[in-house]
């Protein structure tokens, strides 16, 4: 148990310092940063090879932690947060509580409450959300094994946090939804 509080902190470190890991999420092997760190996050656009007026899914901690960020949780995504099976990423609008580097042009973000207790703690630890994308270059597969993990990939991140998930699990990425005006259910991704 101290090896993984010692990892802890020491990654809680790294992320208030404007550096990126690669870590295991509830979903696929991603890479993660504060994201309140703007350094930071420009930084996973540059290993990406991404367009930066795509903002990226931005992990949260509870419920809680989520209404600090947007608008209005309506109470149907607050059942599906707590029930749904699979991770569930939500696009809502944002408040004013956001740098508008996180944020789609139309005010949006997207946001996971997480359910990995790793990135639950970190995320206690920094006291901030954490970005969190595919472990992979724009239009490359994405890794689901650490060993899938290009290495570009591993020579660009600061950290590589292997904690608890095994190389043989398996998770397909989060569905992406989103609530229209009606409160009707819109899926992006499945």
């Amino acid at each position: 148990m101290q090896n993984y509080l010692d990892d802890l902190n020491f990654v809680a470190d790294l992320l208030l310092d404007n550096k990126v890991i690669l870590s295991p999420t509830d979903t696929v092997w991603g890479l993660g940063c504060n994201a309140m760190s703007q350094i930071a996050v420009n930084k996973i656009y540059e290993i990406k090879q991404r367009d930066s007026d795509k903002p990226f899914i931005l992990l949260v901690n509870s419920i809680e932690q989520l209404k600090k960020y947007i608008k209005h949780v309506h109470p149907r995504i607050e059942t599906l947060i707590h029930f749904h099976q699979r991770p569930l990423s939500i696009v809502y609008e944002a408040n004013g509580h956001l740098p508008t580097y996180l944020k789609n042009k139309d005010n949006t973000v997207a946001i996971r409450v997480t359910k990995n207790q790793m990135l639950i703690d970190l995320i206690n630890k920094i006291n901030q959300p954490l970005v969190s994308t595919s472990a992979n270059i724009q239009g490359s597969p994405t890794p689901s094994k650490y060993e899938e993990v290009q290495s570009n990939i591993l020579e660009k991140v600061d950290y590589i946090f292997k904690s608890e998930r095994k190389s043989q699990d398996s998770n397909p990425p989060s569905m992406l939804i989103k609530f229209d005006e009606e409160g009707e259910l819109i899926f992006l991704r499945k």
